[in-house]
Formats: C-alpha cells, sequence, structure tokens
C-alpha cells in the first residue's frame, strides 16, 4: 500500500472517530488497514463495553438493558443453571444487581406474562423501582392495580430510568 492510501485511510478514521492522525494511525497498523476494524478498536479503547453497548442500542432502551444485564453476567460468569445464582448475582454491586434483576424480570414478562411476573420476585423488584429508580408510583401502581395495560404505559420510563441509572453507575459495569 502506497503512502498517500495509508494518509487517506489515516484522515477517514480521524474523521470518523474524532482522534488524532496519531492514534488512527496506530489503528489502523494494528488492524491490516482495514477501516471498520481500527474503528472497533478505537471504539473498544475508549469505552467499556457498557458504554458501546449503550451507545449501539441507544434507540431501544430495553433491548440495551437486555445486553447490559447479559454482559454482566458473562463478565462476573454468572450462568442460569446455577444453583448460586440468585446469590450471586445478589452479591454485585447494588445498583449492578438491580438492574440485571430487572432485566431478568422484564424478560420474564415477555416470556410468561404479566400475571406470571407478579409472582416473580414482585416484592424485589417493586422495591428497586421505587427505591434506586426513584419511580415510587410506578412501583405502587405494579404492586396495587396488577394491570398488564397499566404496567405496559410505563414500560418505556421504567427502560429510560433504568439506562440513566446504569449511565450514573457506569463505573461499576463492564
Amino acid at each position: 500500500m502506497d503512502d498517500a492510501r495509508r494518509q487517506q485511510l489515516t484522515g477517514t478514521v480521524a474523521a470518523k472517530a474524532g482522534v488524532d492522525a496519531a492514534c488512527a494511525a496506530r489503528h489502523l497498523a494494528l488492524h491490516d488497514y482495514e477501516v471498520a476494524a481500527a474503528l472497533r478498536s478505537i471504539d473498544a479503547e475508549r469505552y467499556t463495553l457498557t458504554q458501546r453497548l449503550l451507545n449501539k442500542h441507544r434507540r431501544d432502551a430495553e433491548d440495551a438493558l437486555q445486553h447490559v444485564a447479559l454482559a454482566v453476567l458473562q463478565h462476573e460468569d454468572i450462568r442460569s443453571d446455577s444453583v448460586l445464582r440468585s446469590e450471586r448475582i445478589a452479591a454485585l454491586a447494588p445498583p449492578v444487581a438491580g438492574v440485571v434483576m430487572l432485566a431478568e424480570w422484564l424478560a420474564y414478562v415477555d416470556w410468561e406474562g404479566f400475571d406470571s411476573a407478579l409472582y416473580a420476585n414482585i416484592d424485589a423488584v417493586a422495591a428497586f423501582i421505587a427505591g434506586e429508580l426513584r419511580l415510587p408510583e410506578a412501583a405502587a401502581k405494579l404492586r396495587q392495580t396488577r394491570d398488564a395495560a397499566v404496567f405496559e404505559a410505563q414500560r418505556p420510563a421504567l427502560a429510560q430510568a433504568l439506562i440513566a441509572l446504569i449511565e450514573r453507575h457506569i463505573t461499576q459495569f463492564p
């Protein structure tokens, strides 16, 4: 590859990633001048896994939440077949444990239905929503009305509050 082409690729990567030419050149050289690989490498250097997941799934807060929860479980090597799964999740930093618990509860709602989810750890879920997420009205409605339509109406706000919580405690996530 000639110098003109290297300069062109360096300029492209520097502009797209918002980095200086030396950083762009270093990442391009590491990845045989593949622009996409260099851009991914720069992102991996600049952002944590959680930040990259939030950026990638920004348009769908619930999807981002599920990806972050899965990343935590994989990072902590907590498997679904583990007998100690609940204890291992509870041992995580409180915001991280709460996010994983609520993400799993929301997935349970999707899999088994809202009526079944009301019997799956609902007190802990409601307490987390009222406390950490600062949504006491949503928690009260969840405990009192037990109406799927009311819950579904609150679900987008709940997901946004979870993303905000993750962003406030980003250093505690992988």
